[in-house]
């Protein structure tokens, strides 16, 4: 070696500037990585990200539930190699005509990113309808109603459907032919009245324990909870209204 100088042996070290071994080199990398990826189409995201929502809103509703990804700001989706889940993220559970659904992306039970996803819901019910003219205080029966299904996401909380003619319904208003019967305008016997003697059910574990005479503090519907007084000893409890003049309370 001359001094100030480095000799460098092209023979040894011929292979670092080597087109060919760098290029076999690049592949061997690239297909490495390539290994270790998958790539997912919008269009896949959409139809499995939709039957995921579609699938939670039939836990929480009745009726037929439509839910339609309009978009993504993606072609594919590049993710780690493994199984592929999507997961509802925190606030996004709410059903909303449209809405914009957050999704968290995993794999393997990982988290990967989350999605944010523009999206139609429709909830479709068969409800009353007026099949003819019918007057304030009127009453609401299968004779002057008929069953029609319609998109209900927009006023869920507010249509009734035929169980509710087992009722006793009047208006308390005017309600025009084809008019779907809102039931804000409607006066809705309770299936519990106010100071009305229950039979009060107490439950443990899914069995009946024991059973009580109590009186109804409040009106109530199917469904609702109420407190009921123990008519024997004045103690109040809380319990939900499971048929007529019928109290469940779990102990």
């Amino acid at each position: 070696m001359e001094s100030g100088k480095l000799k460098v042996n092209n023979k040894n070290l011929g292979w670092i500037f080597n087109p060919t071994k760098t290029l076999l080199l690049s592949l061997a990398l690239l297909f490495t990585t390539s290994a270790q990826a998958q790539v997912i189409t919008s269009a896949q995201v959409k139809t499995d990200v939709a039957k995921l929502f579609e699938s939670s809103y039939k836990k929480i509703t009745t009726g037929d539930v439509q839910v339609k990804i309009l978009g993504t700001s993606f072609a594919e989706l590049q993710l780690p190699d493994g199984q592929v889940s999507y997961k509802i993220a925190a606030g996004g559970d709410k059903i909303l005509p449209r809405d914009i659904k957050r999704v968290d992306v995993m794999v393997n039970g990982n988290f990967v990113k989350t999605l944010n996803l523009p999206a139609q819901t429709s909830v479709y019910k068969e409800v009353l309808i007026a099949n003819d003219f019918i007057d304030r205080e009127q009453a609401i029966t299968k004779d002057c109603t008929t069953l029609k299904r319609i998109d209900v996401s927009m006023k869920p909380d507010y249509v009734l459907d035929k169980n509710m003619l087992n009722k006793e319904m009047t208006t308390k208003k005017v309600f025009q032919k084809g008019e779907i019967i809102d039931k804000r305008f409607v006066k809705i016997r309770p299936d519990i009245v106010r100071n009305a003697d229950v039979r009060v059910f107490f439950v443990s574990n899914g069995a009946v324990m024991v059973t009580i005479d109590g009186k109804a503090m409040t009106d109530g519907m199917l469904g609702d909870y109420i407190n009921v007084e123990n008519k024997n000893y004045k103690k109040v409890y809380n319990g939900k209204v499971i048929g007529e003049n019928r109290v469940l309370v779990n102990i």
